[in-house]
Formats: structure tokens, C-alpha cells, sequence
């Protein structure tokens, strides 16, 4: 059963989209944006691959429970856990995906590698990192309210592994055991083969189903997401976000009723060009989003991530709202019986 779905990344992609769009922001802050965004990339794609193998089996098992992007803050310490696995036998399989393109290399000394260019470059050990987040679980199951047999607390057991991408190579050492380290469609045979070898005495911890799920949603609920601040991190100013408009005020643009209403892919409806947008307000210095955008030469996706850039507007929970700030800026949110909820703003508005 699947109990938590993976933290959307959206608002944190289009945010820093939003950040490239922008020519004001400078060449420095602009590499760095831009590796940011190949890593944000990159992990979300190595998370959905593993979540995808994770969940053919353990998410339609009945057995088992599985809470994707697990963050808990306990005690100053931090455990950031991509994937989180627990069964009835009060096994809980705390899983750290890495995706590397060219594959990764662990020499004698557990030392980790990753290939980037065709060269080694050394990285910490996902193995280390995953012993800490362990470290931060076993303090938080202690407060937890865990079932108890023969007046005697059940105790669970972690295990600790490294799913990497099942297309990358790795090269392993041939002293040093590195079997923790797996591709992820092998993630299924490791437990099958776990609980083979088990003791029978772990079938006196099983606990049903219930009691599985009341332990995974107590952990659920020390969740606590991240949101970085990316213009404290790469040092943007308010100025590097407010380019000269690319608008013509000798060209009032008014809605096309010619076209049909546009979807972002937050899912909220922007009637870009809908009869209605234009019944609904008679300020005619007011354009729809896509029109803005079509008179600053960008899609409507960029614009939108230009304008939470700015704060104008956010996300949350995979929606478009309209902040303060952007009410400030003139920004009005108007709600079409036929065509749903779209924004409308200046014509002149500086993106």
C-alpha cells in the first residue's frame, strides 16, 4: 500500500526556470541556477524510476507499506529518506536513490565514484548518508506508539540500501561487500531473499495491517517538508528579477477570442483569450497570462514560472494562486463559468 506520494517539485523547477528567464540575473548566479536545476532534474528522475520498481510490488502489497520522500526533523538532526518500506515483521527498508548516468565505481575502501565527462569524481558515500538517516529513524521510533507483546515493546529492524538506476554500470571491488548497492528492479528479489533467511523467531513480531498503518501514518506525520530559498542560496536581488517590459503601451493588447482556454500544468485553467475574459472585466489595460506572455516572446509555461520568480504568484498543492505581492501588482484572479478560474494583469506589467 502506498501511503505518501513523492513531494511535487514543480514550484521548485519553474522557480528557478523563472530565475534563467530573467536577464538581469547574473552570469555567476546563473551557472549555479543552472546546475541546481540539472541535480533537481536528475533526482526526480532517479526517484521515479526507483518509486516505479518499489511500487509494482511493495505499493499492491497488502504486507507492506511504502511512503515516498520522507523528511523529519528530530532533535537538530535531519533525515531526508527518498523511500521508506515497512512490512508486518516491523522491517523497515530505508532506501537512498542516486541516479548517475554513466554509472558509479566503489573501490576497496567503500569509497564512492561517479563518471561524469568519461573521469571518476569522488562523492560522499550514499551508505554513510543512509547509516545517518537510520541514526535519526531509530531515535523517532522511540517516541512512536508501538505495539507491545508479552508486556515487551516491539523493536523494529532497518535495513539500509542504495538503489541506483537499472540502466547505469557499476563497478564494484572484489574484497569489499557491496550488495547494498543494488539496481532498482532488484530491490524486490533482496527482500524476498531477506525474508527467506530470516529467523523463524521474527514471525512473533508480526503485526497486522492496521497496526502496520498506524505506525507508518504516526511517521507520516512528523513530516516535514523543505522549501529552499533560492534567491538567499544564489544571492538574487529584487532588481536582477525586473527587466524593461518588452510590451508596447502605443499597442493596448486585449484578449483573441479566437482561441481556445490554455491549461498550465499545475492544472489551473488560464483563459487566455476566452469571450468571457473579456465580459467578465471591463479594464481594458488588463491582459490574460498567455497574452502577456506572447508579448514578452515566451510560453506561457515560462511566464508562469517568471512570475513565482517574482512572488507574484505561487504554488501549492500542484495549483497557481495569487499572492499578495502580485494583487499589489495589479494581478486579479477571475473565475469563468465555461472556461474555470484564469489571471489577469497589467499590460505593462514588468516580467
Amino acid at each position: 500500500m502506498i501511503l505518501k506520494e513523492a513531494d511535487s517539485k514543480d514550484a521548485q523547477l519553474a522557480e528557478l526556470e523563472g530565475y534563467l528567464a530573467a536577464p538581469g540575473i547574473p552570469a555567476s548566479a546563473r551557472t549555479y541556477i543552472e546546475r541546481e536545476l540539472k541535480i533537481l532534474r536528475a533526482g526526480n528522475k532517479g526517484e521515479r524510476e526507483s518509486a516505479y520498481d518499489i511500487d509494482f510490488y511493495s505499493g499492491a502489497s497488502k504486507n507492506r507499506i511504502v511512503i515516498h520522500d520522507l523528511r523529519i526533523e528530530h532533535n537538530g538532526r535531519v533525515a531526508q529518506i527518498d523511500h521508506l518500506v515497512l512490512n508486518r515483521l516491523l522491517e523497515v527498508y530505508v532506501l537512498e536513490t542516486k541516479h548517475f548516468s554513466e554509472g558509479l565505481s566503489i573501490n576497496e575502501q567503500g569509497e564512492f565514484s561517479i563518471w561524469f565527462g568519461g573521469k571518476p569524481r569522488g562523492i560522499p558515500s550514499p551508505l554513510e548518508q543512509n547509516e545517518r538517516h537510520i541514526a535519526v529513524l531509530k531515535d523517532v521510533f522511540k517516541t512512536l506508539a508501538m505495539p507491545k507483546r508479552l508486556g515487551i515493546r516491539l523493536q523494529p529492524s532497518f535495513e539500509s540500501l542504495v538503489l541506483v538506476s537499472k540502466n547505469a554500470r557499476i563497478g564494484r571491488p572484489e574484497k569489499l561487500d557491496t550488495d547494498r548497492v543494488l539496481k532498482s528492479d532488484q530491490f524486490e528479489r533482496w527482500i524476498m531473499k531477506n525474508i527467506d533467511s530470516g529467523s523463524p523467531l521474527m514471525m512473533a513480531k508480526l503485526v497486522s495491517v492496521e497496526t502496520l498503518t498506524d505506525i507508518a501514518r504516526q511517521l507520516l506525520s512528523l513530516h516535514c517538508p523543505l522549501i529552499p530559498d533560492y534567491r538567499a542560496k544564489f544571492g538574487i536581488a529584487e532588481d536582477m528579477l525586473r527587466p524593461v517590459s518588452n510590451a508596447s503601451p502605443e499597442t493596448p493588447l486585449t484578449p483573441c477570442v479566437t482561441e481556445s482556454p490554455a491549461t498550465d500544468s499545475t492544472g489551473v485553467a488560464d483563459a487566455t483569450s476566452a469571450t468571457a475574459a473579456v465580459a467578465e472585466t471591463t479594464d481594458t489595460a488588463k491582459v490574460t497570462t498567455s497574452r502577456l506572455a506572447k508579448a514578452a516572446g515566451m510560453k506561457t509555461a515560462e511566464l508562469t514560472g517568471r512570475l513565482i520568480a517574482l512572488g507574484l504568484l505561487e504554488l501549492r498543492d500542484e495549483r497557481t494562486y495569487l499572492t499578495a505581492k502580485g494583487k499589489e501588482a495589479g494581478g486579479e484572479f477571475r473565475m469563468s463559468p465555461k472556461f474555470g478560474p484564469y489571471f489577469l494583469w497589467p499590460e505593462n506589467l514588468s516580467v
